[in-house]
């Protein structure tokens, strides 16, 4: 390569790191306002639900396990969509869809309405949420500069549920459920779709065929042997399953969660306000450290932190400070996964087709995991909050144990 290309590679890469800056920003904050209305909220408003509609927590949460169940084999489907039409179109798209969603959720009158709504709502989510925001990172950044981009976005969306939490209780104090719900549908509109509009640039959907629009300079950097691809994927799947599971348990129900472990609801409240920070300080870290850590190092991080959050919350009798180490390390833990998420794939399998691969581990994922809010509910309300709390610790090992067997490059 002669001295001319390097000095036009290495200012392309300048350029791109300076115009990356913008939609890093606007992804990050769409990523709060999209995580905080269509999935933190929930775990504020669904006592005011289940109480109007006059059922039990298990039918609301039961009703969101399916939503989340249905959204999640959209996502392959989104994921070529990105590929093929760019993530300024289908996240633009997206913020108009959620909007409509979460109008549909406010006015339903019964559980079949609710559900289904609650189905579109969650369908509409992978739109406009991180997989997607990663595909349109990647898009714009090119593999070089996606891990970085990508830590620094989730550094901003560690906030939903630090501003979305206190936010939606405040509300529900001032209003009824709906007419939250019907706030939320204007956040979408009002900021989200401009953001998306704004930041995210038009590209050329990348693909073997096509020149990626920032010079892959890591070209040479080691992938997966083809015929480790798919032990590689599944034991991925796997990862992302188990950790995924306790997640989606704890984040839909904090708060009845906390309260089963003895907390009132504004204690439950107040340590939530923590993951939040600590999400985003582990993010800080990891992208001033994490560059020499490969992705699966810090997913197994990850996995250890969240271990010792719920041995934590185990011995919670101890009093408030149980539930404040908690929710620290449960956002130390987040905070780490939802980087991995997008970094991983990245890792092993390139950029190709990085959307689709997205989606696709999105929908077995969230397969397993969109049964966790129903299973997590019925497993407090009949064995008790410790057996719950037990039976997701055992699940954050298994995690851990699963990374041993993700091969790596060579």
């Amino acid at each position: 390569m002669t001295e001319q290309s390097v000095t036009t590679a290495a200012d392309a890469v300048s350029t791109a790191g300076r115009s990356i800056t913008i939609p890093i920003i606007g992804l990050g904050i769409t990523q709060i306002l999209g995580y905080g209305t269509l999935y933190y909220a929930f775990a504020v408003l669904e006592p005011y639900i289940s109480r109007d509609f006059g059922w039990s927590s298990s039918w609301s949460f039961g009703c969101l396990s399916l939503a989340l169940l249905v959204g999640g084999l959209a996502g392959p489907l989104a994921g070529r969509f990105i590929d093929e039409r760019g993530a300024r179109t289908v996240m633009s798209l997206g913020s108009v869809a959620s909007a409509i969603a979460l109008v549909l959720l406010s006015v339903s009158q019964d559980l079949t309405t609710f559900a289904l709504a609650l189905i579109i709502v969650e369908t509409t989510s992978v739109l406009v949420l991180y997989d997607a925001a990663f595909a349109g990172i990647s898009q714009i950044a090119g593999s070089h500069a996606a891990r970085r981009a990508i830590t620094q976005m989730t550094l901003l969306g560690g906030f939903a549920s630090t501003f979305f939490w206190p936010l939606t209780h405040f509300l529900i104090e001032s209003m009824d459920w709906r007419s939250v719900y019907l706030v939320f549908a204007l956040i979408h509109l009002l900021l989200c779709l401009p953001l998306h509009m704004i930041v995210l640039r038009r590209v050329q959907p990348a693909d073997p065929g096509n020149a990626s629009p920032i010079p892959e300079v890591d070209s040479e950097q080691p992938r997966l042997k083809p015929e480790d691809g798919m032990r590689a994927m599944l034991w991925l799947i796997a990862y992302f399953c188990l950790t995924g599971f306790v997640y989606s348990s704890f984040n839909i129900q904090w708060v009845s969660a906390l309260q089963n472990a003895g907390f009132t609801a504004a204690v439950a409240v107040g340590v939530g306000v923590l993951m939040g920070p600590s999400q985003v300080a582990i993010r800080f870290l990891d992208m001033i450290f994490g560059k020499a850590l490969h992705p699966l190092t810090t997913g197994a991080i990850s996995s250890v932190f969240l271990i010792i959050a719920l041995a934590a919350l185990m011995l919670a009798g101890i009093g408030a400070v149980g539930a404040i180490i908690f929710a620290i390390l449960f956002g130390l833990s987040q905070g780490l996964s939802s980087i991995v998420r997008g970094t991983i794939p990245l890792a092993l399998f390139g950029r190709s087709g990085y959307g689709a691969r997205l989606g696709r581990i999105s929908a077995i994922s969230v397969t397993i995991k969109s049964c966790a809010p129903f299973a997590f509910a019925l497993v407090m309300e009949n064995a008790g909050a410790s057996v719950a709390f037990g039976a997701t610790a055992v699940l954050a090992v298994l995690s851990l144990a699963v990374l041993r067997f993700i091969p790596r490059p060579a």
